[in-house]
């Protein structure tokens, strides 16, 4: 079971980081995402069984932010800045 989510998160981290957006608010929005995978990461290590259910809707809610962002940037250039955007709100995240 930890294995499944594991790989779950792994897809959705790898899924957020590969969109690009209104280059801060959309960056802080995959940010913020990104820091909720990482929490839930961690208490799906410690054995948290309730960690499976938050990381379906985690999952959900990432992938139509994905979608989203893919459509409204479609340039190597924006998606270059929302990645830059993203490294910069990242950092924020405990």
């Amino acid at each position: 079971m930890k294995k499944r989510i594991q790989i779950l998160l792994i897809a959705v981290i790898t899924s957020l980081s590969s969109c690009g957006g209104s280059i801060e608010s959309d960056a802080k929005k995959v940010a913020e995402l990104q820091c909720e995978v990482k929490e839930l990461a961690q208490k799906a290590l410690s054995g948290d069984q309730s960690a499976l259910s938050e990381s379906q809707k985690l999952a959900n809610k990432a992938n139509t932010l994905t979608q989203q962002l893919q459509k409204k940037y479609t340039t190597i250039e924006d998606r270059q800045k929302f990645q830059q955007a993203i490294i910069k709100a990242s950092q924020k995240c405990n």
